[in-house]
């Protein structure tokens, strides 16, 4: 035994100059399998950047190729040593593919970006339809149910349309609802004036309550003192949710615990192409009941 332990420590000491370590050597294979592994789950790299990475690999052990080919032909004539090399770049890579599955080297994003928020249209119905002037309707609504609806989401909601005139009724109104679990409900509205004018509609709620939200409705048009016909042009429909996408389990999990702030609703301005357009306010939820 103290024979052998003597000659393999003469062979080790006997090392050529330009042969890696045994420390050097597992160290540059480590590195070497992270890279090809990379290059295996990424198929877009291109044989010429591969070529790049590996001369970045060896710049950063400081050796050549020609350096590591040595190393590797007297390695493979001594097995044993190897193979402990080889057991020692195993244990390395295992303990890096425990950490990565722990989130150790997940980035800590600043939070310009991590708290960017998302805007999406959500609206899932048609963009256009139009009533005629002798159409039965006496109100056009709609509703969207959507699971991914939740607590500070702001919705904008917008649309074009042309209300036709009608004898006895010079305007009617448009409204926008959002709908909680606990049976409350939040609205907003315009006035529609019934002058055949093509006119856009604009909507922008928060969802302010701390409440899961069941849907989001509203009416396009509708006559406050029920007329029997109604006629309407509507285009251009779109209804985009704008949230923050990390918050949102952090939102759900604190639902219901954190105490109502009130919300005071401000007046959203139509814009400039938007001629005639009262300023949005909030309507009770039985006021409402009865005037649609």
């Amino acid at each position: 035994m103290f024979c052998c332990v003597v000659l393999l420590q003469f062979a080790c000491s006997n090392r050529p100059d330009d042969v890696l370590s045994r420390s050097e050597m597992k160290s540059f294979l480590t590195d070497l399998h992270l890279l090809e592994g990379v290059f295996s789950s990424d198929v877009t790299i291109s044989e010429d950047e591969k070529i790049l990475y590996y001369h970045a690999l060896f710049q950063k052990h400081g050796i050549s190729k020609a350096q590591f080919d040595s190393s590797l032909v007297y390695y493979t004539r001594n097995p044993k040593v190897f193979e402990r090399i080889y057991t020692s770049v195993n244990k390395n890579l295992e303990e890096l593919r425990t950490e990565v599955e722990a989130g150790k080297y997940t980035p800590v994003l600043p939070d310009s970006i991590r708290l960017k928020p998302l805007e999406i249209n959500v609206w899932n119905q048609a963009v256009a339809f139009s009533y005629p002037d002798d159409s039965t309707k006496n109100q056009s609504s709609f509703s969207l149910a959507n699971s991914g609806l939740l607590t500070k989401d702001i919705y904008n909601f917008s649309f074009r349309m042309r209300a036709l005139p009608h004898d006895s009724v010079k305007s009617g109104y448009t409204t926008f609802r959002i709908h909680y679990a606990d049976g409350n409900v939040d609205s907003l509205w315009h006035e529609v004036k019934n002058d055949s004018v093509l006119r856009r509609y604009k909507f922008r709620f928060k969802a302010a309550r701390n409440i899961k939200i069941d849907s989001l409705s509203g009416v396009f048009y509708a006559n406050p003192i029920r007329q029997d016909t109604i006629g309407i042009q509507v285009d251009s429909i779109l209804l985009f949710r704008k949230y923050i996408p990390a918050l949102q389990d952090s939102l759900r999990m604190k639902l219901d615990t954190i105490p109502l702030i009130n919300q005071t609703v401000d007046s959203t301005k139509a814009g400039d192409s938007i001629p005639s357009i009262k300023s949005v306010s909030t309507i009770k939820k039985d006021a409402l009941k009865k005037r649609i």
